[in-house]
């Protein structure tokens, strides 16, 4: 045998060990093992429907008026006197009490030389009466005795017939008297009483200054009373009726109060479509002007439930869960106020999803504490298949 030959059987022998020791080395190494699919469906809070019945309330905010509130203004024109108390911001006045006098000397002479007129119109009427009209001289002899330059005047005696009547009114005797009515009218008007019992809340005017027709000298308010305006939507003006209650609270002062709706305004703002409604309360410490929020509690209640307006899903959808798959679901949305929205049309029991964002119509979800929904893969098929086939 050569050399070469014998060097080639040696390398045979060795490569067939070499592969048989490894053949042998690979088999005694177990497979690896394969790692499970991730579960990648999104995990979800779940909040179960249970409907209830439901009293609706529509948030509000609004401004205090006075119920009763005026502004002080002058008819007449004179120069303002000093009266009982000081024309100031806070005076407190009763009903009927005066506020004001404006000077009204010129007005009293001319008043005065009127009925003194009058009065000499009458006296020359005597004669004539007594002789043409003798039933009714009487009356107007009397008349004449107890008139009284310095008091108002009294009524004319009334004429018994139309002769009369016309005879009388002939002398301009009905003439001086109305014209002294209107005076004595006019006079009253220098005199500014208290409309109501009530506090000044706004001034202009001190004593001694000139005031003309129209000129504003005040503003007199009742805090007895008080009326609160808000707005509300058409939407929800439907919910409220007369009478319904108003729980209010303000932001600056501690406390709450209650008010009962009075009125609705029939008409709608054109600018932003929104409908006034009025709600009187009382309350010491309120003020006029002073801004308020709250609910009205309605006398309308449905059978609904409320939800975190998260769960809104576009607005009117919440997100069902049925055998761990989104379902989108259309409610009627009745009212939000803050962070909670009243829904209806969903039954009882019904499973939905905390979560909204980045979920879709039939997203494969996972809720937790729940067991997991097995995730088919290709290789787990594939066992089925042959278990099945063995």
């Amino acid at each position: 045998m050569t050399p070469r030959i014998k060097q080639i059987i040696s390398f045979s022998v060795v490569l067939v060990v070499s592969i048989t020791v490894t053949m042998f080395l690979v088999s005694l190494k177990s497979a690896p093992e394969r790692k499970p699919p991730m579960d990648t469906r999104p995990t979800v809070g779940v909040m179960k429907v249970k409907n209830n019945s439901i009293q609706l309330t529509v948030p509000v905010i609004g401004r205090l008026v006075a119920h009763e509130k005026v502004s002080i203004l002058t008819e007449v024109t004179g120069v303002l006197k000093v009266s009982g108390k000081e024309f100031l911001t806070g005076q407190s006045y009763r009903r009927g009490e005066v506020m004001l006098r404006v000077n009204q000397e010129e007005t009293e002479l001319s008043l005065k030389a009127q009925r003194s007129s009058l009065l000499t119109a009458v006296a020359a009427l005597l004669p004539e009466l007594k002789f043409d009209y003798p039933q009714s001289y009487k009356s107007w002899n009397t008349y004449l005795q107890s008139f009284n330059i310095e008091s108002r005047t009294q009524a004319l005696p009334e004429s018994l017939n139309e002769r009369e009547k016309f005879f009388v009114a002939n002398k301009g005797i009905y003439n001086s008297y109305y014209q002294i009515k209107a005076q004595e009218a006019r006079l009253e008007k220098f005199t500014i009483r208290a409309p109501f019992d009530g506090v000044l809340i706004q001034s202009s005017i001190t004593p001694g200054n000139l005031v003309r027709v129209g000129q504003p000298l005040g503003v007199l308010i009742n805090p007895a009373r008080y009326n609160f305006e808000s707005n509300v939507s058409i939407e929800e003006v439907a919910q409220i009726h007369i009478g319904d209650q108003v729980q209010l609270h303000s932001e600056n002062i501690a406390g709450s109060w209650t008010g009962t709706v009075t009125r609705i305004n029939q008409g709608l703002d054109e600018n932003n479509q929104m409908v006034s409604i009025y709600a009187s309360l009382s309350a010491p410490e309120l003020r006029d002007g002073m801004f308020l929020r709250g609910d009205v509690l309605t006398s309308t209640a449905i059978e609904g439930m409320e939800i975190p307006r998260k769960m809104l899903h576009g607005g009117n959808t919440v997100l069902e869960i049925i055998e761990g798959t989104i379902h989108y679901q259309v409610v009627d949305v009745v009212s939000t106020q803050g962070e909670l929205a009243v829904v209806t049309g969903l039954v009882n029991g019904t499973k939905l999803s905390t979560k909204t964002l980045n979920l879709y119509d039939g997203a494969q979800i996972k809720i937790p504490g729940m067991e997991p929904k097995q995730v088919k893969t290709p290789e787990s098929a594939e066992k089925k298949s042959q278990k099945d086939q063995g």
